[in-house]
């Protein structure tokens, strides 16, 4: 499995349309990171960028994964494939408290 980083930039007018979408836009992200196809991923506080680690095989893949997106038609994708990719969340364990 490689390691992709997405820089999306959400063009056009955010509209009502395009809020209306968030709720399935979140879900469909929720059900990839439970998937282990998302790692991580921000967003800027004006909703105009947002940065998604994907784990593929391939970059077809992550395209294909991001065709799945509520919010597609609104997206300008840059994908690049990672070489390195450092994570807290992988060099620490995460703790569960009975």
């Amino acid at each position: 499995m490689k390691e992709y980083m997405v820089s999306v930039r959400l063009s056009g007018l955010l509209t009502e349309e395009f809020f209306s979408l968030i709720p399935d836009q979140k879900e469909y992200m929720n059900k990839l990171i439970n998937q282990r196809k998302i790692s991580s991923y921000g967003l800027t506080v004006d909703h105009t960028k947002v940065w998604i680690v994907f784990t593929a095989d391939s970059e077809a893949e992550v395209w294909q994964l991001l065709t799945g997106f509520t919010l597609y038609k609104y997206m300008e994708v840059e994908i690049d494939e990672m070489l390195i990719y450092e994570n807290t969340n992988l060099v620490f364990p995460q703790l569960f408290f009975n």
